[in-house]
């Protein structure tokens, strides 16, 4: 019953209870604040909404020759996808559970156990198993890995039960093998079922018909053009993967893959842009340039100490002086880049303190070069060396000309010697080079390999300096069986200061690899692997549906004769990316649109 006491009150009378209408106002005031909070819980938000579903389409710009027991890092990339690992690196660089709910190492008896996760199924449904896992580390790790060669010989698996293993190597060398068992290219667990008995390396499974546990599955590989991968429905991290999938292209030319980015045709790439396409396309609104250091390379003049004058460590320092490296960093990526003086990645060993740091100092090294006994003659020239470098480097051609005319101030003469890849390595392999320029991955497992005098000429990227340091070589084997992730980093600072005076080689510059992403795709940020393998973009979303089509050659690759190869592993439904508004989202906006009706009548009310 409604009643009305003066003009400007209203009031309701509902059994012996009397509601004002300052109270009703009260009230529907009320209810629009809680519809809204409401409404703002039930609408789908853009990028939970988007996570659902879409295609990222990838750029690579060199196909990969296999996917798994590769050490390529093209290779590598699709693996991480199709594969998974025992462990993973978070995003603070520490080691957690993969496929492995935990672990445990044993200094004492020299092994690490495992405890497998329940329900975790390879792609063709089959149930992961420890048998697969004693497999792989028996079989597969050892014989077809180069890590796995050095670091995993005559490992033996006991199954203790049927979800725990217990890896044993035949050396325990816990400071190279706990971040392997996170590396896909060298742990990827393998079926057992599939490939016992079989080369592995003329097998199909390693390219075009490979069966993992990771977050996507291997739909098609069109050989010259691109891979399809779809997502795993079943994967044992649930809700991830968010893409329905994707397609990788192989796009070498950078004015193609530059072009292609522009049009929207790759919404992501992350190596092979070159340094001064930068700014051209911070420009373009449609995408976002990040510079990344992961995977962590530097830039480097490597030092045959063998080799004439540069016996003498007094001249590698003189050369180490007469660098102007923050200009080299600069003309060399424009801009992109800085100089830096470490030889490991300080994500994971922090740079010492007492690295010996060489800042620009002409004088300095002349005097050095004439301690030496390495005097000016007429022509102003003390001695003259060569200075390799390779081709499909732009940076690095920079960097030997700038060495050269920075070193010719103190009267040193380089001539360049510009070469192909394979020409490179071989040359450096043979030891037939005195210096060389040089990207190189800056992973502690590298460390061994380059400065231990065991390495000295076991071919590319090995110890081609023939440095020795008897406590070098003395820090090295303590690291490779410590446990302790602090006694490790000290071992390897010690290594770092010693290596920055006795100058094997001289780094320049960090490299950072330039990402571009479409403004649409998010969870990209960090594209590689943490700390130095390949992650799974298993967090990658788009922000915008994409359509569910059929892939086709792109046209702006060149046509090539195509061979389609489908593997047995079924597609997998398409999950809508863009859904529509879901009913309880229109019953929010129905209570709002209601409450705000009410609101305005009696505003209107009480003013008459």
């Amino acid at each position: 019953m409604c009643e009305v006491k003066n003009k400007n009150r209203l009031n309701i009378k509902i059994a012996d209870h009397i509601i004002s209408s300052d109270d009703l106002y009260k009230l529907s005031r009320t209810l629009l604040l809680i519809s809204l909070v409401i409404f703002s819980i039930l609408i789908p938000h853009p990028v939970n909404s988007q996570q659902a579903g879409g295609t990222l389409t990838v750029a690579l710009i060199s196909e990969p020759t296999q996917i798994v027991v590769t050490s390529s890092w093209n290779g590598g990339f699709v693996c991480a996808q199709i594969f998974d690992t025992l462990l993973r690196f978070d995003e603070k660089l520490n080691l957690v559970p993969g496929l492995a709910e935990s672990y445990e190492i044993n200094t004492g008896g020299g092994y690490y156990k495992f405890v497998l996760r329940n329900g975790v199924k390879f792609h063709d449904g089959a149930s992961l198993t420890p048998e697969d896992v004693k497999f792989t580390f028996e079989e597969i790790v050892p014989k077809y890995t180069s890590f796995g060669a050095l670091y995993f010989a005559n490992t033996t698996v006991t199954i203790a039960d049927p979800r725990t293993v217990i890896i044993k190597p035949g050396r325990f060398l816990p400071g190279a093998q706990l971040p392997l068992f996170a590396a896909c290219d060298t742990t990827a667990i393998l079926p057992k079922r599939v490939l016992e008995g079989k080369d592995i390396l003329k097998s199909d499974f390693i390219t075009t018909k490979p069966i993992g546990t990771g977050p996507y599955k291997m739909s098609s590989w069109v050989k010259g053009q691109y891979i399809e991968l779809v997502r795993n429905n079943d994967y044992w991290d649930k809700g991830k993967p968010y893409l329905d999938k994707i397609i990788i292209r192989f796009i070498s030319d950078p004015t193609a893959l530059i072009a292609a980015l522009k049009r929207g045709e790759i919404d992501y790439v992350f190596r092979g842009i070159p340094y001064e396409a930068v700014q051209d396309l911070r420009a373009d609104p449609k995408l976002r340039v990040i510079p990344s250091d992961r995977p962590p390379y530097i830039a480097a003049l490597w030092i045959n100490v063998k080799s004439g004058p540069l016996a003498d460590v007094k001249v590698r320092q003189a050369i180490a002086w007469a660098l102007n490296k923050t200009d080299i960093a600069l003309k060399a990526t424009f801009g992109v880049s800085e100089p830096v003086d470490y030889t490991v990645d300080p994500a994971v060993v922090p740079p010492s303190p007492n690295i010996f740091k060489y800042e620009y100092n002409l004088a300095t090294a002349e005097k050095l070069l004439e301690d030496a006994g390495y005097k000016k003659g007429p022509d102003g020239k003390r001695f003259s060396i060569e200075l390799l470098t390779r081709t499909g480097e732009p940076d690095e051609q920079v960097i030997a000309q700038l060495v050269r005319d920075q070193l010719a101030k103190i009267g040193i003469e380089v001539s360049i010697k510009t070469v192909d890849f394979a020409t490179y390595l071989s040359l450096q392999s043979r030891l037939q080079y005195q210096m060389a320029t040089v990207k190189y991955w800056i992973s502690s497992l590298w460390t061994y390999q380059l400065f231990h005098s065991s390495w000295i000429g076991k071919g590319p990227f090995t110890n081609n300096f023939q440095y020795s340091n008897p406590e070098v070589d003395s820090l090295l084997n303590s690291w490779l069986v410590e446990s302790d992730l602090s006694k490790q980093t000290a071992y390897l600072q010690k290594v770092e200061d010693i290596l920055s005076r006795d100058l094997p080689e001289i780094p320049l510059y960090r490299v950072r690899w330039i990402n571009v992403v479409n403004r649409d795709v998010g969870g990209t940020d960090i594209p590689v692997g943490k700390w130095v393998f390949w992650d799974p973009l298993i967090n990658t979303y788009r922000t915008q549906a994409t359509p569910q089509t059929t892939t086709q050659a792109p046209q702006t690759t060149p046509t090539l004769p195509q061979q389609t190869i489908t593997t047995q592993t079924p597609q997998t439904t398409p999950v809508a990316a863009a859904p529509g508004l879901p009913l309880n989202a229109i019953i929010a906006i129905a209570v709002i649109v209601l409450a705000v009706v009410i609101v305005a009548a009696l505003r209107l009310f009480r003013r008459k």
